[in-house]
């Protein structure tokens, strides 16, 4: 079960925001599906991801080159979204 949290919600609008306004419906769309297929590994294989000491307990799952999903394992049934982060900002801001 994928469990999302208010941030990962808020930063995964964020993101979708900005390429739906600074680029093509297409290029949204194939991020979307981008997104939905990187839930869909997670949820199979939630440990195929690597740890990150960026956020504590978090695994990181590279979406796009520019995009990282950020999530923890609570249960093994229990997948945590956290956030979804755009690379380009500077990472201290992640804590």
């Amino acid at each position: 079960m994928i469990i999302w949290n208010k941030r990962a919600e808020n930063s995964l609008d964020k993101i979708t925001n900005y390429i739906g306004k600074h680029f093509s419906q297409k290029e949204e769309d194939v991020f979307v599906i981008q997104v939905l297929e990187t839930l869909t590994a997670i949820a199979e294989f939630p440990k195929a991801y690597p740890e990150t000491k960026l956020l504590k307990g978090a695994r990181k799952a590279v979406i796009h080159p520019h995009s990282t999903l950020f999530y923890r394992i609570d249960s093994k049934k229990k997948i945590r979204l956290l956030l979804f982060w755009d690379n380009r900002n500077n990472p201290r801001k992640l804590k």
